[in-house]
């Protein structure tokens, strides 16, 4: 049933628990993954001294999808999956949305929450956005919840 999976991390724990589930996915179906991170770049014009720092923070944002994505490369290689790494810049949902309808993606697995915080109360949850406006079937795995 799936040929091509797309696999989308941030780095976090949520994001790191839906990449397990997309390559055991991927083994299970003889698929091939995809796995992608976007280094949200449409918000560093927003930063105060935006041209005097910009290239070192785009720089890190970078560096952290590479390793992102080479863990979850190092992950599908143990489990004899097929791995492509693409790292893109600019908005997370809307490329996340481009690249699952150019790429043939017959899965998009993403973790339900992300870094968040305070940048999900403000601008919305990456995930919600992909869920509501993706043409391809999306499986949200969900983050470990904390009980106080």
């Amino acid at each position: 049933m799936f040929r091509k999976i797309m696999i989308a991390t941030d780095g976090s724990e949520t994001s790191q628990k839906a990449s397990k589930m997309g390559v055991e996915l991927a083994q299970k179906h003889g698929a091939e993954i995809v796995v992608v991170y976007v280094a949200d770049t449409s918000r560093l014009g927003y930063l105060p001294d935006y041209i005097q720092y910009s290239g070192t923070i785009r720089d890190l944002m970078l560096k952290e999808g590479k390793d992102a994505t080479d863990q979850v490369e190092d992950l599908a290689k143990e489990e004899g999956v097929g791995c492509e790494k693409i790292i893109l810049e600019g908005r997370p949902s809307d490329e996340l949305l481009r690249l699952s309808n150019e790429a043939g993606i017959d899965l998009l697995v993403m973790g339900s929450v992300g870094r968040g915080g305070l940048d999900r109360f403000l601008l919305g949850s990456v995930a919600e956005k992909v869920t509501q406006h993706s043409k391809v079937p999306v499986l949200l795995v969900p983050g470990e919840k904390v009980h106080k």
